[in-house]
């Protein structure tokens, strides 16, 4: 990543009233450079490649603290393992299609099945503030060994 990103990812962490320090521009370097659902501990082990000077602890309170600004989103796929991903904004809400054999997660946005949930919330008078889709099945990766 190059200077200006770091500044822009320094700037970001301001903006939200938390210290630009070396391991949260990491974490959030790491999560910007992928699609995976990493949990904390992949996470850590991730930095610990890429950088010597980060400890568990550190990763696990950086993520609590960039959970609780809406920096990054915190997503449980019902295996007992919190992943994270980096919260995409409202603009761009997506859900997931989740391996139950492999653990393979596919991100997909599908307007119509948006639409829908809308229109369901207008018929009861309801107003939704969030809301998270994941689908669990067979990745075709999967199905083909089988």
């Amino acid at each position: 990543m190059s200077a200006a990103e770091n500044q822009k990812l320094k700037q970001v962490l301001r903006e939200h009233e938390l210290k630009a320090t070396t391991q949260r521009i990491a974490l959030l370097k790491l999560l910007d450079a992928t699609n995976e659902h990493f949990d904390a501990e992949e996470i850590y082990l991730e930095l610990i490649k890429k950088q010597k000077n980060v400890s568990r602890a550190t990763v696990y309170r950086s993520l609590e603290a960039l959970v609780e600004q809406s920096l990054v989103a915190r997503l449980d796929f019902g295996d007992g393992r919190m992943r994270f991903e980096r919260s995409k904004g409202e603009d761009e809400h997506h859900d997931h299609l989740i391996c139950e054999d492999c653990g393979k997660v596919i991100e997909f946005f599908n307007p119509e099945m948006e639409a829908q949930q809308l229109a369901v919330c207008e018929e009861n008078d309801f107003t939704p503030s969030t809301h998270t889709m994941h689908i669990f099945g067979t990745c075709s990766d999967c199905k083909s060994v089988k």
